[in-house]
C-alpha cells in the first residue's frame, strides 16, 4: 500500500539559501526547471526522473517540466491515456485539502495496481521508488514528482526532509514561472528594493527587503531564509509596512511599484 502523509511541519536549511537564490533568478526562464532538477540532484544521492506540474483534478494536470531518460516521453500519450486516472498521486490530493497544505506520497512498483501501468512506468524501467510532494495552491495543486533507479535504492529520511525543505520553496514558484514565461518584462528583487526606496522613504530597510519579496511572491517561510530572520520577523516587518503603505496584500503591493 502507497504512503500518504500530511506534512505538517517542514524546514529549509540555511545551505539551501544559495540554492533557493538561483530558483528565483530561473523563473521564468527555460532554465527554470533544469534548476529544480539541479537542486534535487544536490540533496539526494540521485534521480532517475524528474516532473514538475500543476493539476486541478485527476482529469486535469499541466506539466511543465521533466527530466528523464530517453524514450519515456514517447509514452506520455498512453499515460494520459490509459494510467493518468489509475495513477497514486492524485489521491494524494486528499491529504492536502486546503490552500498552504502539503502531502507526501511515497510509491514502490508493489503498490501500483495496474500491471500495465507497473511495468511500463516502473519495473521495465529499474524505478524503484517515486516520491511525490504536493502543495495545495489557492487555485489547484502543485508537485514534484521523483523517482529513483534500482542503482540509487530507495530514498532516506534525510533525503525525503530535504526534498520536502526543496519542494515547499520551488513549488510556489510554478504559477509564477507559467505567468512569467509569457511576460516579457519582470522586475528582480533588487529592481523592487529600488523602487520602494525611492518611492516610499517611510520604510525601513529591512521593510522595504520583506516587502520586495512579498511583491514577487515569495512566501514568509522563503523570505526568512533569503534574509536570515526568522519567520515571526518577517511577519512583524510585512506588517508594519502593510500598515504604512495602507495595503493588505502582496498583490496590492506589487501595483504601488509596478505602474
Amino acid at each position: 500500500m502507497s504512503d500518504i502523509r500530511q506534512i505538517r511541519d517542514w524546514r529549509a536549511p540555511t545551505t539551501m539559501g544559495t540554492m533557493y537564490e538561483r530558483l528565483l533568478g530561473a523563473i521564468g526562464t527555460e532554465e527554470f526547471g533544469s534548476t529544480v532538477r539541479d537542486s534535487v540532484l544536490a540533496v539526494t544521492a540521485g534521480a532517475r526522473r524528474i516532473y514538475l506540474f500543476e493539476a486541478t483534478g485527476r482529469e486535469d494536470h499541466s506539466l511543465q517540466y521533466y527530466s528523464c531518460e530517453p524514450g519515456v516521453a514517447d509514452l506520455f500519450p498512453a499515460y494520459h491515456k490509459w494510467y493518468a486516472r489509475l495513477d497514486p498521486v492524485f489521491d494524494a490530493y486528499r491529504a492536502a485539502p486546503e490552500c498552504s497544505n502539503v502531502a507526501m506520497l511515497r510509491i514502490r512498483p508493489s503498490d501500483i495496481a495496474s500491471r500495465g501501468f507497473r511495468q511500463r512506468f516502473f519495473d521495465d524501467a529499474g524505478i524503484v521508488e517515486r516520491v511525490s510532494i504536493i502543495q495545495r495552491g489557492a487555485d489547484s495543486w502543485r508537485v514534484i514528482n521523483v523517482a529513483r533507479h534500482e542503482k540509487e535504492g530507495c530514498f532516506g529520511d534525510d533525503e525525503l526532509d530535504a526534498l520536502v525543505g526543496l519542494a515547499c520553496l520551488a513549488l510556489p514558484m510554478l504559477p509564477l514561472n507559467r505567468r512569467r514565461q509569457t511576460s516579457p518584462q519582470q522586475l528582480t528583487v533588487a529592481q523592487f528594493e529600488e523602487r520602494f526606496a525611492s518611492r516610499f522613504d517611510q520604510l525601513t530597510q529591512r521593510e522595504r527587503q520583506v516587502c520586495a519579496r512579498a511583491a514577487i511572491g515569495m512566501t514568509v517561510e522563503a523570505t526568512a531564509l533569503d534574509l536570515g530572520i526568522a519567520k515571526t520577523s518577517v511577519l512583524t516587518y510585512r506588517q508594519r509596512a502593510y500598515q504604512r503603505l495602507r495595503v493588505t496584500s502582496p498583490f496590492e503591493l506589487c501595483s504601488l511599484v509596478t505602474h
